[in-house]
């Protein structure tokens, strides 16, 4: 990095409330991992993405699937480096990737119909969380309009799109998941009060009777009527948890008060035996939170083994927004932190709920990161990955190597990365890259358009470096 830009960049680590400006021989070398954004615009990065959703990889192909709310924004205008045909709608990207797991190109590979009045009900209505199955189909879900959001599957082979599920008024399809044994988790997330109950609570739970490994179904029909009940084509739909119930979704601050998130979000099933799990689950919200249900599975149906409990996140100063998240090779969790604070303002109105969450003053620079949850007997421990950058996380995926992982930003005019570990396993130290794309025309696209990608180099960090950096910003 220049020294100019370095001199530029040290100013944005100030903040508000702090007196002291960072050093230049320390805090110089931790910037890309604490204003992850700012430094990749300035190293020439390609920073016109809208919301880029969750991510799946099917290792065989070497194949990664990025779901993108819509193409719109800096991706469907008519200048820089995406100049995608605008789609309010959305789509599924394939990202090709090379012998040593660097994405080369992006082929979007499936997109929404829009109409004047939104999107074609028989087509995507902005894509969120996906996931692939074992006979490489992709499940969808969506986070649309909220009085049909679909759960699709999609068979990148013939391009056929299939509805299995809608969920009830004022919902999104979250948490999807699918077992070794085939069984489809799915949570609902901020359902209208007012539907019929149970489906009037954030809801986390799973499909029994149908195999989403290898099962076919009839599809769901739906004409995109609003409903209050979960609608599915196949199986039975098993509740786990709700928010409220047991005390899932339940934030508690430092002083013992509390609100209730409706929002749960990710699925991360680790298996613990040949029948038995941990499912963590993310609950969305300002301070996030994390729960745990310890599960057993006995005649194809998996069932509450125990209490359900909220895991104590302030060991990591608190998280903001947990969204999507993922499951390492090693049989670990990773919870994403989404829109962390990036000025004054904005932290003048945050700050109170995480101080009040934490007992003490919060820092802002604590907020936008992966944190990774490993079981240990019926505890945990927790270790958020400032070496992973700080961004607007959805998820982040690590791939078959068990170093690479690629995530991107859930915001606007944002960026995609990859993440290369130091050591298998070992998410503590490692370099950041982000992407820098060329669009070129493309007959096989699903819009005609793909891209190229270069990677640019962001800088090389630990953990422990840039937690120091931030307890100094104290």
């Amino acid at each position: 990095m220049k020294k100019s830009l370095l001199l530029a960049l040290t100013g944005v680590l100030a903040l508000s409330s702090c007196n002291t400006t960072p050093t230049a021989t320390v805090e110089n070398s931790v910037i890309p991992f604490m204003d992850t954004t700012k430094t990749a615009k300035a190293m020439g990065g390609t920073l016109e993405w809208n919301k880029m959703e969750g991510l799946a990889y099917d290792a065989p192909s070497r194949t990664l699937y990025i779901a993108v709310t819509s193409f719109i924004g800096g991706m469907g205008d008519t200048a820089g480096d995406i100049q995608f045909p605008a789609n309010k709608c959305g789509g599924i990207i394939a990202a090709s990737l090379d012998n040593n797991l660097v994405a080369t190109k992006l082929t979007p590979v499936l997109v929404g119909k829009p109409t004047a009045t939104g999107c074609d009900v028989s087509g995507l209505n902005n894509p969120d969380n996906i996931f692939l199955d074992k006979k490489g189909r992709l499940w969808i879900g969506e986070d649309g309009d909220d009085t049909r959001n679909t759960l699709w599957t999609f068979d990148p082979k013939t391009r056929a799109i299939k509805r299995f599920a809608v969920v009830p008024n004022d919902s999104e399809v979250t948490g999807l998941r699918i077992s070794d044994q085939g069984d489809l988790f799915m949570n609902i997330q901020h359902p209208s009060s007012g539907n019929t109950a149970p489906y009037d609570k954030g809801t986390v739970g799973v499909f029994s009777g149908f195999n989403a490994n290898t099962d076919d179904f009839t599809e769901l029909p739906y004409d995109g009527t609003a409903q209050n009940a979960l609608k599915f084509a196949a199986g039975k739909y098993n509740i786990l948890g709700q928010s409220g119930v047991s005390g899932l979704g339940v934030i508690k601050n430092a002083d013992g008060t509390s609100k209730t998130s409706t929002n749960p979000d990710a699925n991360m099933l680790l298996s613990t035996g040949p029948d038995t799990g941990i499912l963590y689950s993310h609950w969305e919200s300002q301070p996030g939170g994390v729960s745990r249900i310890d599960l057993k599975r006995s005649g194809g149906v998996w069932s509450v083994s125990g209490a359900p409990s909220m895991l104590d996140m302030s060991v990591v100063n608190g998280t903001w927004n947990n969204c999507n998240g993922s499951v390492t090779g090693w049989n670990t969790a990773l919870t994403s932190e989404e829109y962390p604070t990036e000025d004054d303002a904005s932290w003048a109105k945050a700050e109170p709920a995480m101080s009040a969450y934490l007992g003490k003053k919060a820092n802002r620079y604590d907020y936008g990161y992966v944190s990774e949850i490993t079981p240990s007997g019926a505890g945990q421990s927790i270790k958020k990955h400032y070496a992973m950058g700080r961004v607007s996380f959805e998820m982040a995926l690590v791939l078959d190597d068990n170093k690479t992982a690629y995530y991107g930003d859930d915001g606007s005019m944002r960026g995609m990365y990859r993440f290369v570990a130091d050591t298998q396993k070992d998410l503590s130290a490692g370099t950041l890259y982000v992407a820098k794309l060329t669009q070129v025309d493309d007959s096989s696209s699903a819009n005609g358009k793909s891209l190229n990608v270069s990677w640019i180099k962001l800088g090389h960090g630990t953990d422990s470096e840039v937690s120091a950096a931030i307890r100094r910003l104290e």
